[in-house]
């Protein structure tokens, strides 16, 4: 892939757009990396981490992972919309809503969504809080779920294995847990209500 001039500005710009995911006493030394990068720099970037969407065809991430040309970690799927595991977290569950359409508006089922998957996230890891934030990338807007433990610093890159595991356990159904949550219950109730009170002697 030989990219020319105008590509590879087109593609340093939209490198520099992406800097508001970075740490603020990183953000200029990467910007003064990627506006000194040559054309030959920009395309190794490309090929060693994939980054398709930034390739000559000049096409969305997104709308190649809705339809099945970039692989990702679906969690949910909804007529309208997706949701799959971010691939470089900034904590355990980071999830991000993606709709079908590329959209630069949210509709209210991706809200949903989102929504939906934070409770799933709190239910099964237990985060302190959860963020959710829009973010519109390469003018398809999109929904970031992030969970918060409190020892987050910054982003890192998940291997395909960690974010497998968190793949199959959030799909994981939660019923089974809820039905012996109740078993338990009642037992505990049991030996309240049937604790023999001791005698008083008269």
């Amino acid at each position: 892939m030989a990219l020319t001039k105008e590509q590879t500005e087109k593609i340093k710009e939209h490198l520099l757009k992406q800097l508001s995911n970075f740490p603020e006493d990183k953000k200029e030394q990467i910007k003064e990396q990627v506006k000194s990068m040559t054309s030959e720099q920009v395309e190794n970037l490309i090929e060693q981490n994939n980054l398709v969407h930034l390739g000559a065809k000049g096409r969305c991430l997104f709308c190649t992972i809705v339809e099945g040309e970039t692989p990702s970690f679906k969690i949910a799927e909804d007529e309208q919309n997706i949701a799959i595991l971010e691939i470089t977290p900034l904590s355990k569950g980071h999830t991000l809503i993606v709709p079908k359409k590329h959209l630069d508006t949210l509709s209210s089922s991706t809200e949903e969504l989102g929504k939906l998957m934070a409770l799933r996230i709190k239910e099964k890891f237990n985060p302190k809080e959860i963020q959710i934030n829009q973010k519109n990338i390469m003018g398809h807007q999109i929904l970031e779920v992030i969970p918060i433990y409190g020892d987050e610093t910054e982003r890192k890159s998940a291997n395909s294995i960690e974010l497998k595991e968190i793949q199959q356990e959030i799909k994981k159904p939660i019923k089974e847990q809820k039905i012996e949550e109740i078993k338990e219950a009642p037992k505990e109730a049991e030996k309240e209500i049937f604790k023999a009170k001791p005698r008083i002697p008269k």
